[in-house]
């Protein structure tokens, strides 16, 4: 009897040893000094928040661990990916789900908030938002690689987004190949060779002649500082008597791919001529609206070396309007120039199966990925 009472103690202690061992997962908040932001013109914070997953042994273990960056959409912070607001993805639910079925092996996540006050910085260098390319790839990666247990190497790293963090991850991966060895792009802001004119939102009349008439009427009052007067025309632009979501993304678009650093006024940047059509639109002149989400033949050319480093995957829904086919667009000129590329589609739209992309799809293939180089 004592025997079997010992024996039965015996497992339900090696049980309890065996579910501390496991360990739990953790995620944090922190601060990142955001060194390259500074001098921006819009006043955007150089202290930045990063939300941090430690996989569940991390604690436990002396292993090294390979880390994913994940760049949230435009008007996305980071917290609605941690609670499910967002599709309901939850990072530390769903990741811990996938680890303890062995559907992805443990990794270090971070999430990046990409926000500014016009929505978004889409993750490139801008003298009006600041050099956020820079502050993905060497100050977060940096932060990351001096405080946690991580691997120091591309083949261990992993850049992922969608829609706006979509396109930055893969003009980050493509301009840094010696710091990410594999890109996942899903549902990616992307222009085919007519993106510009059929995503409507630069050649929208009503558009471009109220942002230019509100900020006529907004920079006529001298006694308000102007970056407050700008934060508060462009929260009126999105959500106040002159709403609308294009009118407030124009202005972002505007701010990251086509600043001019002869104005030192707000917005810093010239619009559109309102007289723009698709038969009148002057390419010289629009250059860098054009090649913001487009532009792709030329940005192949020049980065070819380094996308043929890349693991690369671009993920898109069939009914995402002009996204889907800057996709295909992208994916097929990629294929041209014999860069390799997986591209996945699914039924669905812009965001209507994030969930499921991200836990299903984007998790295991950067999982598979990383196990492929480590057994190399």
């Amino acid at each position: 009897m004592k025997t079997k009472l010992f024996f039965i103690t015996s497992l339900f202690l090696m049980a309890l040893t065996s579910e501390k061992n496991f360990g739990q997962s953790h995620l944090s908040i922190e601060t990142v000094n955001a060194f390259s932001l500074n001098n921006n013109k819009l006043g955007v914070d150089t202290l930045q928040k990063v939300a941090v997953y430690l996989p569940p042994d991390y604690t436990n273990s002396n292993k090294n661990y390979p880390v994913v960056y994940y760049l949230p959409g435009f008007t996305s912070p980071i917290n609605e990916f941690l609670f499910g607001e967002y599709n309901g993805f939850e990072l530390q639910e769903d990741v811990d789900f996938l680890i303890e079925r062995q559907l992805i092996n443990e990794m270090i996540i971070v999430l990046v908030d990409g926000n500014t006050f016009l929505g978004g910085s889409f993750y490139v260098n801008s003298s009006i938002n600041g050099n956020w390319e820079d502050y993905i790839a060497y100050d977060i990666v940096q932060y990351i690689d001096r405080k946690y247990k991580t691997i120091p190497s591309p083949n261990s790293r992993a850049i992922a987004g969608n829609s706006m963090g979509g396109f930055g991850a893969l003009h980050i991966a493509m301009k840094h190949p010696d710091v990410f060895g594999m890109v996942y792009s899903l549902s990616p802001g992307l222009f085919d060779a007519n993106g510009i004119l059929n995503s409507r939102f630069l050649t929208s009349y009503q558009n471009i002649s109220e942002i230019q008439q509100v900020i006529s009427e907004f920079f006529n009052e001298p006694e308000k500082n102007e970056i407050e007067r700008y934060k508060y025309l462009t929260a009126n632009l999105r959500y106040g008597p002159y709403d609308g979501y294009l009118k407030g993304f124009l202005l972002a678009y505007g701010s990251a791919f086509c600043p001019d650093t002869s104005l030192e006024t707000p917005p810093f940047f010239y619009l559109p001529d309102t007289s723009v059509t698709e038969t009148n639109i002057n390419e010289k002149q629009f250059k860098c609206w054009i090649n913001g989400f487009g532009g792709w033949e030329e940005k192949i050319k020049e980065h070819h070396s380094n996308l043929k480093k890349l693991n690369i995957i671009l993920d898109c829904g069939l009914n995402d309007g002009w996204i889907t086919d800057g996709t295909k667009y992208v994916s097929n000129l990629l294929e041209q120039n014999q860069i390799k590329v997986k591209t996945l589609w699914f039924d669905g739209g812009h965001t209507d199966r994030l969930h499921i992309r991200l836990k299903e799809h984007m998790l295991p293939s950067i999982s598979k990925f990383f196990e492929t180089q480590t057994n190399n």
